[in-house]
């Protein structure tokens, strides 16, 4: 199609979009920087002042933060870039305490409102440049706050056939990532379209790791493309990612070596999630089903949940327990959330040590047990109504004398159920038990296999039979078995 290239069929109307979400579009070459410059400092000291009274009352301690901001730039190379993205996270989410030259102690340093956007300023540019004059990317968008860089994109036309969305993936995680680390240290996650698909992974993903921000569409347009960016590439969005969506991980390795990856939620983690910490807060109803299937990460889903609702004020300090019905399950989890240094965590040993800890202690926290360490809990073990129970794989032994004791010691207790196999039978309800009667279908929140699918997150076993022919020499297997029969003494 004459005229049409990557910048008008894709680019242009993605900025146009961000625009309308909120986003101040301010061209790459006209931002208040150099191109040396990882942050638009500028910014970055009008936020500080704006954010902390401290920084207000001696406006010049800005630039002892957008100091130690550039310090953490210096440590890519050396420290690796996912472990300098989560020093960097630390200051986006207020968690990093300073001392002012002048001042007594430590205190926190805010440099993004999270609370009242107003106080922040969203600023989308294109054609942003970065490094030195001989040796320079150009990032064809990204999305800045405050002056500080959390979204890079990558696009691409949807007129090339041989062109895709991974085209522009592989150029962020190999070519920007790799050559020009330090402009990413702030980074949230990146993402890349061709016009069809919006993917986007978390920093220092590989590709294959990257995810759709959406459902697949079979027949996808570039108003898919847009529809996706309403929710992922909203201002909320992003900081919702940032403050709550993003985990810093540190698997097992049997070689003995660890390396730290970044994961961020899928968008039915987040969605379901936030359906759950919303009807925490209503307070009405006290029962959610998450009926996600098979490999879609509900394990992950639970310590995004777990994170968020530990950390409520208005949950004011709850205690979390979650239950499965096999140790090894049990086990799983609890690795989980101890690789991504989730705080507090208990685990009982004992049924009885288990009733002690809700019932007399009455600890809080993340608890972690089997449904059978209920066997002979007492009623109103504990009447709080800020405990949340998280229950894997629902459709097991709930039902029974165990659940029952379970949800008899717990009575006002939140549960949220998560199950890839739901059972509706007469005697044997998943709906039932944790679904709420509201909800549609019983269902707060459902990712089923065919969408799983059609995002490419759970791939089809095609099975084809076939005859196999072989023949036993019966007199080697005499031979051999006179043989064992000596040899064994039988």
């Amino acid at each position: 199609m004459p005229g049409m290239n990557e910048h008008n069929s894709v680019q242009q109307p993605l900025v146009e979009e961000l625009v309308r979400l909120g986003w101040t579009y301010v061209p790459g070459k006209d931002l208040d920087r150099e191109q040396e410059q990882t942050f638009v400092e500028s910014e970055v000291a009008a936020a500080l002042v704006r954010l902390n009274a401290d920084v207000a009352e001696v406006p010049a301690r800005a630039s002892e933060v957008v100091k130690q901001l550039r310090t953490l730039t210096f440590a890519v190379d050396d420290e690796g870039l996912v472990e300098t993205n989560r020093d960097a996270a630390r200051w986006l989410r207020g968690l990093q305490a300073h001392k002012f030259v002048g001042a007594d102690s430590f205190g926190p340093v805010h440099l993004i409102d999270f609370e009242d956007f107003s106080n922040n300023r969203f600023v989308v540019s294109d054609e942003v440049s970065y490094g030195s004059p001989g040796a320079k990317a150009r990032f064809d968008i990204v999305l800045f706050v405050n002056g500080l860089p959390l979204v890079v994109g990558e696009t691409k036309t949807a007129f090339k056939q041989k062109v895709s969305w991974l085209t522009a993936a592989n150029e962020v995680v190999d070519h920007y990532e790799a050559k020009y680390a330090p402009f990413f240290t702030t980074n949230v996650f990146s993402f890349a379209t061709e016009g069809r698909e919006l993917m986007y992974g978390a920093t220092g993903a590989p590709v294959e790791h990257w995810m759709t921000a959406g459902p697949a569409k079979e027949h996808p347009l570039l108003a898919d493309v847009l529809e996706a960016a309403r929710w992922l590439l909203a201002p909320a969005t992003v900081l919702k990612l940032l403050s709550s969506y993003t985990l810093f991980e540190t698997p097992d390795d049997n070689s003995g070596v660890a390396s730290l990856r970044k994961l961020i939620a899928r968008y039915m983690q987040f969605d379901a999630v936030e359906l759950m910490v919303a009807r925490a807060h209503a307070g009405q109803s006290r029962r959610g089903l998450i009926y996600h299937t098979q490999g879609s990460g509900k394990t992950l889903a639970m310590v995004f949940a777990a994170g968020q609702l530990l950390q409520d004020p208005k949950l004011a300090n709850p205690t979390i327990v979650l239950v499965a019905d096999r140790i090894e399950l049990v086990r799983n989890a609890w690795d989980q959330f101890r690789t991504t240094s989730m705080p507090r965590l208990l685990a009982p040993s004992t049924a009885r040590e288990l009733h002690d800890l809700l019932g007399r202690q009455d600890r809080r926290g993340l608890v972690f047990t089997t449904v059978h360490k209920f066997a002979g809990a007492m009623a109103n073990l504990n009447t709080r109504s800020n405990v949340v129970v998280l229950v894997d794989e629902a459709h097991r032994t709930q039902e029974g004398n165990l659940g029952l004791t379970m949800r008899a010691a717990l009575p006002n207790a939140l549960f949220f159920a998560f199950t890839g196999t739901p059972i509706a039978e007469l005697d044997h309800n998943t709906f039932a038990t944790f679904g709420d009667e509201q909800d549609p279908k019983r269902t707060l929140h459902a990712y089923t296999s065919d969408q799983s699918i059609a995002d490419g997150m759970t791939v089809p076993i095609h099975v084809d039979p076939r005859l196999v022919t072989f023949q036993l020499d019966k007199t080697a297997v005499d031979a051999a078995f006179e043989e064992l029969k000596a040899a064994e003494d039988l």
